[in-house]
């Protein structure tokens, strides 16, 4: 086993060193623009037609350019079957019983943080020791993770099994039915998420969209469910969605390794992964569970439910602003290594901001309008949620001004990154408590949490300003993890 786990890792390796690129030919290749459009940190275009033929030629014939088709047609095709699906679920489960079944969901938000930051640990040291040829420590890391994942895993799920038997014993059904689907979800979350993160240290993206495709599908038999149990429906569509993906993960998984953990070995990687993982939970798992707490404890699983509604419509807009990061944040981290220079850096975001930012709020305009006439039509339970849905829309320009951020978190700027969500995140509560109590409702809650995100990214371009005029100085990012954990 550990001869076929060798030959896997150098097999990984020997691709990214034909590159010449390293542990991060992935992050490379497939973002930096090709160098013979580069010249001095900008685009220059040719003007010679042979040129443009010649690269044109192999773009086409480029392995990572298919693979990037394939993974975003998966991820487009996933994401539209799950729109579709969400459509007919909203047609037939009021607001009132998607609400109860979201709030089952602010418990695994919160188990989520118990992983302790062992996937951004697995994410960011186990390829960089692929690319530097240690092919024991990447293996050892592997394990390591893949154990304290598994043992998380069957802890917190098995707890949620057993909230959904005492469910049943009190003759609660709905209740049972959402503490099981949240054993499902722990699954994908914990150790589906470490097995993702083997998967792309593989370069096997191809793998990663089929598993969304598949899981999407799955979800798509169980629509004529919504017809004579919408509450029984909506939940089986949530449990074998994240039973499939995990199922499909983990029988075609590139590491089949022993089961082995060490105390001291784990130690390592805690204390290397969890400071970076604090800011990214943060940012996201916890903001989401702080605003779905608030609306439940105080508003009523109504509105969360009419939040949900508004959130899914957001999850299908904001893949244009995420399609714009996923192509700057890369380059960012490339450029950052090369030049050393964060100035250089914030004008590479010049373009994106200027173009995208006015472009995200044209489609949050165009996407509320559309909403008045739309949601009576396809969603007419969730009228009322036409005002929150246009609220959160403004989230999109949002997500473009937040590029800069990754170069924060490329420079290894753990404290600032820290500071810059924490202060948002308790900006957002504090404001969305005070809204409630004057009596703006959901709304309220959600202006909160947006303005709290606006002091996020004063924080985060105060402190790009603060360190952008001293030269870069590497505090964190791969170096120092690394240290660590050999330490």
């Amino acid at each position: 086993m550990a001869t076929a786990n060798a030959g896997i890792i150098r097999k990984g390796r020997d691709r990214d060193r034909s590159l010449g690129k390293g542990s991060h030919a992935l992050w490379l290749e497939t973002a930096s623009p090709p160098p013979q459009l580069v010249r001095d940190g900008t685009q220059h275009i040719p003007v010679a037609m042979p040129v443009m033929k010649a690269f044109s030629k192999r773009a086409f014939e480029s392995n990572t350019l298919r693979v990037i088709s394939a993974l975003a047609g998966g991820n487009f095709l996933a994401t539209l079957i799950g729109v579709l699906g969400s459509l007919v679920q909203a047609r037939y489960v009021s607001p009132a019983d998607l609400g109860y079944f979201r709030g089952f969901t602010i418990a695994t938000g919160y188990a989520f943080f118990f992983h302790l930051g062992l996937l951004d640990a697995m994410q960011r040291l186990y390829p960089y020791y692929v690319g530097k040829g240690d092919d024991n420590r990447a293996r050892s890391i592997a394990e390591i993770c893949q154990a304290w994942m598994a043992g998380v895993t069957v802890v917190v799920s098995g707890a949620f099994v057993l909230m959904a038997a005492v469910s049943l014993w009190r003759g609660n059904e709905r209740a049972m039915l959402g503490w099981l689907v949240q054993a499902l979800a722990m699954v994908g979350f914990i150790y589906g998420g470490y097995m993702s993160a083997t998967y792309r240290s593989g370069h096997d993206f191809t793998s990663l969209a089929k598993g969304g495709v598949y899981s999407s599908i799955a979800s798509v038999l169980v629509l004529p469910l919504f017809l004579l149990w919408p509450y029984f429906a909506m939940a089986v569509r949530s449990g074998i969605s994240s039973l499939v993906n995990i199922l499909y993960l983990h029988a075609r998984r590139p590491l089949r390794l022993k089961l082995r953990f060490a105390w001291g070995e784990w130690f390592e990687l805690v204390k290397g992964g969890i400071p970076i993982f604090v800011a990214s939970y943060g940012a996201a798992t916890l903001w989401s569970v702080v605003e779905t707490s608030l609306v439940l404890r105080f508003l009523g699983a109504g509105a969360l439910g009419l939040w949900s509604m508004g959130f899914m419509v957001l999850e299908a807009a904001n893949k244009v602003p995420q399609a714009v990061t996923a192509v700057y944040v890369p380059r960012l981290t490339e450029t950052l290594g090369r030049t050393s220079d964060v100035a250089a850096c914030l004008r590479l975001c010049k373009k994106p901001l200027a173009f995208g930012v006015p472009a995200m709020i044209a489609l949050a305009v165009v996407g509320s309008l559309a909403l008045r006439f739309l949601v009576p039509v396809v969603m007419p339970k969730y009228i009322a949620a036409i005002p929150t849905m246009s609220l959160m829309l403004l989230m999109l320009p949002l997500i473009v001004l937040d590029t800069p951020y990754a170069i924060l978190v490329a420079m290894g700027k753990i404290l600032h990154q820290n500071v810059a969500v924490y202060a948002g995140l308790g900006s957002f509560a504090l404001l969305a408590l005070a809204a409630i109590n004057l009596g703006f409702g959901l709304n309220g809650v959600v202006a909160a949490s947006l303005v709290g995100r606006v002091v996020r990214l004063v924080a985060v371009y105060t402190s790009l300003y603060r360190v952008s005029r001293y030269p870069v100085v590497a505090e964190a990012a791969m170096p120092a993890q690394t240290s660590q954990t050999e330490a």
